[in-house]
C-alpha cells in the first residue's frame, strides 16, 4: 500500500525499523485498545507490523472522526508528545488487532538530540504533510480528496472500511458512498 500520511515519503524507515528492533518490544493491542489516550502524555512510539491504528478526535456532540491512521510498516506516535512533553490532542486506538514494535520515546528524543538535521527533516516533513492535508480540506472537493487519498493508496478500502475512509475525508459513509458510484460511471 502507498503511504497514507505522506510525509513518510522523505523517511528513512528502515532506520526507523532498526531504533525500533533494537531498542524495543514486540506489543499487542486488541481492536478498540488505546494505544495512547487524548490528554495523556506518549510513552511509546513504534512501526506497525500488522493491522492498524486509527487518530481519533471527538467533537462537541460526542461524535469520533478519524484524522489519520497509522497503516502496516508505518510510524505511530505522537510528535509534539513525543518531543515537547505535552498530551496527546487525539487518541490513538487499535482499528484491528495490531503488532506494533514500540520504542521508549526517551531513546527517540535522544536520537533526535543527536541528529539534529534528522530531527529537522522529520518536523519538516511532519509540518508539509499536515499543512497540506489542511489547507486541501479548504481547496479542495470530497471528491478530490478521495482521489487523491485513491492515487496515494490504491489499495485503501482493501485495507480500512468505507466508513473509516468516510471520517478521514470529513463527509458521511453515504456521501463517499455516492463519489465512489459517480467514480465509477466516469471511468466507463
Amino acid at each position: 500500500m502507498g503511504n497514507f500520511n505522506s510525509f513518510i515519503d522523505k523517511l528513512d524507515m528502515e532506520f526507523w525499523h532498526e531504533i525500533c528492533a533494537k531498542n524495543g518490544k514486540l506489543c499487542h493491542y486488541k481492536k478498540g485498545e488505546f494505544f495512547v489516550r487524548r490528554g495523556d502524555v506518549i510513552r511509546y512510539a513504534g512501526i506497525v507490523q500488522q493491522g492498524y491504528f486509527k487518530y481519533v478526535v471527538t467533537d462537541s456532540k460526542g461524535n469520533e472522526h478519524i484524522t489519520s491512521l497509522a497503516l502496516p510498516g508505518k510510524i505511530v506516535g505522537d510528535y509534539l508528545s513525543i518531543t515537547q512533553k505535552i498530551p496527546c490532542m487525539t487518541s490513538i486506538v487499535a482499528a484491528t488487532n495490531v503488532e506494533v514494535l514500540v520504542c521508549d520515546c526517551d531513546i527517540l528524543n535522544k536520537v533526535f538530540n543527536e541528529d539534529r538535521e534528522l530531527h529537522q527533516l522529520f518536523s519538516d516533513s511532519l509540518f508539509h504533510n499536515c499543512y497540506t492535508e489542511y489547507l486541501d480540506m479548504h481547496r479542495l472537493s470530497p471528491k478530490e480528496r478521495y482521489i487523491a487519498l485513491l492515487k496515494r493508496c490504491p489499495d485503501i478500502l482493501q485495507e480500512i472500511t468505507i466508513g473509516e475512509v468516510a471520517s478521514y475525508l470529513n463527509v458521511t459513509p453515504t456521501y463517499l458512498s455516492r463519489i465512489r458510484k459517480e467514480i465509477t460511471f466516469e471511468n466507463k
